[in-house]
């Protein structure tokens, strides 16, 4: 899977690279919400809109982490659990001392 993800991100860089040295020198007007960037260098917002999204998967991919790391904590003491509930009955005696009371 990270061979996967490594060839994703070397041709996203190669692309961004190939995109920018294509169209350097161009200058564009950039609209972000409420401001407005006139003569904007295209380099330049291709550049910090790939680090944007860099960094918002980089923190999706924390959250996920985050999760999967609790979900391997809930297991664990779910297994802790079991193993003392399997260790308990192993040790509950073969025969009932109170059933052979009532018989005599």
């Amino acid at each position: 899977m990270w061979i996967v993800r490594g060839l994703v991100l070397l041709v996203g860089v190669i692309c961004i690279l190939w995109l920018g040295t294509r169209n350097a020198g161009t200058k564009v007007t950039y609209h972000f919400f409420t401001k407005t960037f006139v003569d904007a260098d295209l380099n330049l917002v291709m550049v910090i809109t790939f680090l944007c999204g860099m960094l918002v998967w980089a923190i999706g991919a924390w959250i996920r982490e985050a999760q999967l790391l609790m979900n391997i904590l809930n297991e664990k003491k779910a297994i802790r659990r079991l193993k003392d509930e399997l260790s308990d009955l192993r040790n509950l005696p073969l025969e009932d001392d109170t059933l052979d009371k009532d018989k005599n």
